[in-house]
């Protein structure tokens, strides 16, 4: 088949056309099929998995919005850029406004009622007492709403750009399809293709268990999705079209909130450069050029003005966030992991089920349309896949989620496999059927069972705490950032609440001998677990009488109203040091059956001691 060179075959190469309303109708059903999935999806979500699920993106957002909260070190050292957490602040701003509006018509209500008493009813006993009830409605409505909606105003937001994101990555998928392989079969096969890209998302396990959180990864991921599919997968043809501004903006905008997402964008751009100069269409690469440029500027401005508007001051993040994680050894500080944990670990779990259609597509599938070694975007996908696992494999400190990025290319390439590679034996055959038809269910399964109990108490934990009347102080005795903070509690009227921390030592950031010096550091959790006896000596006055205080000793903290610890710190120490001190267990939430991490182990245990003892 001839490729023409008119404008007209130049779209259809580079994106499959619908043919009809059908196709439009059947494309709006899916995204709001997946935008109903993700909402329950969301729901279901109730588990802690990582403190920068809350400590990142939604309490600064908390803290410019309500004017209360905490900051961790990277936003006052200004590590972070403030346009992620930008979208929640909208939320919070919008939900106090519902919440002050529908409390303004219920105070109307209010006020009406007391006049129709005043009118009609005078000398009613009853009608007066509920006039009194009803003078606390507005606040109380007031409060309720707005409580709800700093909770479920963050999923909702997030469960609808993850189902926008989701609908991008199957189109990306589709259009791979149409580029790499025989179009003369596309009529037939791009239903069977939409079905597998659909399901193979939709019950990723990882994805029914990530996606929704308030992680900027997820929001990265999403934006990936849409960026890949504007992209200009004929290698040149389509850069002045508006489609492949959006993408450079997502990409561009990507890589200023995490410089590693470049890892992705810059192996895209240079392909699309190495395969203009080798036609030497240079002209074209000259355009691509001058349109860069101009897309960077924008994105810089914007996240520029977004970032001044929270800092106050103009600020690159972008840098400070280089300068520790790359050029310093601090970026160990929280953790190192072997070589191989990304293969043996993180793509397991972001792949699931799919893991084994990744692999044969991987290494058993190639393009049936001719191409050079670079300009087939199905090259260019596996090539970007190794490079982002060999870049992040070299950086000492690992987790699962800093391959989440990947996502939509797992999905191009598992998804071609799942419609049109089966195995050609009749056994191969039913167990292919019974693996696709069993594995899909577990992963839903097994991940919404994850989401809904394991670690669900140092959630709930928040939601008791936002719940009680009145505290005068709280205090948790656990490790670091192990439960979200004002983003949950929302309560300004807490005199005194605080947390073990965990600051990491920014002092040998410019120092030569931090690699030698790093191993020695302890922060305030690793003085508590170390000795817990001696922690509490030095940093707590007498549990049981203030009139023990040593005189003129400044105390790090003070016993609170709310002590909460975890089950493995009660059995090990405070259940002993709290007998007859005044403490008493009040309640405990489930969090976890068993932990990797030992001292988060078990139940989360609140003990309250009255203000006066």
């Amino acid at each position: 088949m001839k490729v023409a060179t008119s404008k007209t075959t130049t779209k259809q190469i580079n994106e499959p056309v619908d043919n009809g309303e059908v196709k439009k109708v059947s494309r709006k059903t899916i995204l709001c099929a997946l935008i109903v999935f993700r909402i329950i999806n969301c729901f279901f979500v109730r588990s802690f998995f990582q403190p920068d699920e809350f400590w990142q993106s939604l309490e600064p957002a908390h803290v410019k919005a309500f004017g209360y909260g905490q900051l961790t070190w990277e936003w006052k050292f200004g590590l972070r850029s403030y346009a992620f957490p930008f979208m929640f602040e909208i939320v919070y701003r919008a939900v106090a406004l519902l919440a002050a509006t529908i409390a303004f018509v219920v105070s109307i209500n209010v006020d009406l009622f007391v006049l129709m008493a005043h009118n009609f009813a005078s000398k009613s006993n009853f009608a007066w007492d509920m006039a009194v009830e009803m003078q606390s409605f507005p606040r109380e409505v007031s409060e309720y709403i707005e409580y709800k909606g700093v909770i479920y105003g963050p999923k909702l937001l997030m469960a609808i750009i993850a189902a926008v994101g989701e609908f991008y990555a199957i189109r990306l998928t589709e259009k791979i399809y149409y580029k790499c392989f025989d179009r003369d079969e596309m009529s037939g096969r791009r239903a069977q293709l939409k079905k597998s890209a659909l399901v193979l998302s939709t019950t990723n396990f990882f994805n029914c268990f990530m996606i929704t959180r308030t992680f900027i990864n997820s929001f990265e991921m999403d934006l990936t999705s849409i960026g890949l599919f504007y992209w200009d997968w004929t290698n040149g043809d389509c850069i002045t079209t508006f489609n492949f501004t959006k993408s450079l903006f997502c990409g561009l905008f990507l890589c200023l909130q995490r410089p590693t997402n470049a890892f992705i964008w810059g192996p895209m751009g240079l392909f699309m450069g190495l395969n203009l100069i080798s036609k030497g269409e240079y002209r074209s690469l000259s355009i691509l050029f001058r349109k860069v440029i101009l897309v960077l500027l924008s994105v810089v401005a914007l996240n520029l003005a977004i970032d001044y508007y929270f800092y106050g001051e103009v600020f690159f993040p972008a840098f400070r966030f280089v300068k520790f994680n790359y050029t310093s050894a601090l970026s160990e500080f929280y953790g190192t992991a072997p070589w191989h944990f990304h293969l043996s670990q993180s793509l397991p779990l972001i792949l699931g089920y799919s893991l084994p259609l990744l692999l044969f597509g991987f290494f058993f599938v190639k393009a049936s349309k001719a191409s050079t070694c670079f300009n087939s975007p199905w090259t260019q996908i596996k090539s970007i896949v190794l490079i982002n696992v060999l870049l992040f494999s070299m950086i000492k400190h690992k987790e699962f989620r800093f391959l989440y990025n990947l996502q939509p290319f797992f999905l191009v390439i598992s998804s071609v496999v799942f419609t049109d590679f089966s195995p050609k034996k009749n056994l191969g055959k039913q167990l292919f059927r019974w693996y696709i038809l069993i594995a899909p269910f577990l992963s839903v399964i097994s991940s919404t069972i994850l989401s809904s109990f394991h670690e669900t108490g140092v959630v709930e934990v928040t939601k008791y705490l936002h719940e009680i009347p009145k505290i005068h102080s709280v205090g948790f005795m656990m490790p670091c950032h192990s439960t979200p903070w004002q983003s949950y509690i929302h309560r300004q009227d807490i005199d005194d609440i605080w947390a073990i921390t965990c600051e990491p030592p920014l002092h040998l950031l410019s120092d030569p001998e931090a690699q030698i010096k790093l191993p020695s550091y302890m922060d305030e959790s690793d003085h508590l677990y170390d000795d817990v006896t001696k922690f509490i000596y030095q940093n707590f006055p007498p549990v049981f009488r203030k009139k023990l205080r040593s005189p003129n000793k400044v105390y790090t903290h003070e016993w609170p109203e709310y002590l909460i610890v975890f089950q493995h710190l009660d059995e090990i120490f405070m259940k002993d040091l709290l007998k007859n001190s005044g403490y008493l267990e009040e309640i405990r939430f489930f969090n976890s059956i068993s932990h990797w991490d030992s001292k988060r182990s078990g139940d989360v245990v609140v003990y309250y001691k009255p203000p006066w003892l």
